[in-house]
């Protein structure tokens, strides 16, 4: 909970952008961490009109009689930082307070499709380490469930994101992530790093015929594809996002063969990344399987805020 002395990190203006967000939907947990969540919330660019949501989530598992005390302490508690909120927010931004009962990923899945969410702000939380490894934290059941962009935070807002890396594929997905990340980070010349895990499919099997240095030249060849094919996609991307060729995003690439765990991973640590963005496939069975293994590795073990975007929707779809 919010301690009486605590000061707005610089920069939480609620300052408009272009391309701001219309609704943000930040679930908070009350402890100590909430003044991260709440203070990241409050830095990002907002669009003219909208709508900020807190909302804490009491366990339905709680006795009755605890659960009403609870509840109550919540509104309370949310109360509070509505009023914090409201004096570095723009009076054109509405900010509003909602307490439910339930499934805690459940419950903020629903209340963002009620608040049409175009981005959930959390925190990660500590959890129980061995019910983490089987199902995930808060944050991770929510990014599984909620078709809604998930920052999960970690570290104080002391002003905008200044070393975002993007975990990228070569695919559709991958725009999706660019378009955020401009929403995050507005303004022109941005700086980032795009970070790929490739495959080349015959280094690990051993050839009595291929040397060492033909094995190391075929990992280039495939390194080099991807390189290419990474700048195309960023280029073509970036585009709608630029008025002008000198406005263009800056970008370098950081393209290792390996398990996109451990080459996100390195990456994050070796750039000192404070915010790292991930796309997913889809809703499949084969995406579910992406955010329980990849993107809930990350969100355990690297140290900056994580923020994982989901596809966009085809067009005729709801």
């Amino acid at each position: 909970m919010r301690h009486p002395t605590r000061k707005s990190p610089p920069g939480t203006t609620g300052a408009h952008a272009p391309g701001g967000f219309r609704s943000l939907l930040i679930p908070i947990d009350l402890t100590a961490l909430s003044d991260r969540v709440v203070g990241r919330a409050l830095s990002l660019p907002i669009a003219t009109g909208a709508t900020i949501t807190l909302a804490h989530v009491v366990p339905s598992s709680l006795p009755v009689r605890a659960r009403r005390e609870a509840e109550k302490d919540a509104r309370g508690a949310l109360v509070g930082e509505v009023l914090h909120a409201a004096k570095v927010l723009r009076p054109d931004v509405t900010i509003k307070h909602m307490v439910s009962v339930g499934a805690p990923a459940q419950e903020i899945g629903a209340l963002a499709t009620r608040v049409k969410a175009d981005l959930i702000v959390m925190g990660r939380g500590g959890g129980r380490p061995l019910r983490d490894s089987l199902l995930g934290s808060t944050a991770e059941r929510v990014i599984r469930q909620a078709r809604t962009p998930v920052l999960v935070v970690r570290l104080p807002a002391r002003g905008p994101y200044r070393r975002p890396a993007l975990g990228l594929d070569t695919d559709d997905a991958a725009e999706a992530v660019l378009s955020m990340l401009f929403r995050v980070i507005p303004g022109p010349r941005r700086r980032f790093t795009v970070v790929h895990a490739h495959d080349a499919p015959y280094l690990g099997l051993v050839y009595a015929s291929l040397s060492s240095e033909e094995m190391a030249k075929v990992e280039r060849q495939f390194r080099h594809t991807a390189t290419v094919r990474l700048g195309e996609l960023v280029a073509r991307a970036t585009r709608s996002h630029s008025d002008t060729a000198d406005e263009r995003p800056l970008f370098k690439t950081y393209v290792r063969h390996g398990d996109p765990r451990t080459v996100i991973k390195a990456a994050a640590k070796k750039l000192d990344t404070d915010l790292l963005l991930l796309g997913t496939h889809g809703y499949t069975a084969a995406a579910q399987l992406f955010l329980g293994t990849v993107a809930g590795d990350v969100l355990r073990d690297v140290r900056s805020d994580v923020l994982v975007v989901p596809p966009r929707p085809h067009r005729g779809s709801r």
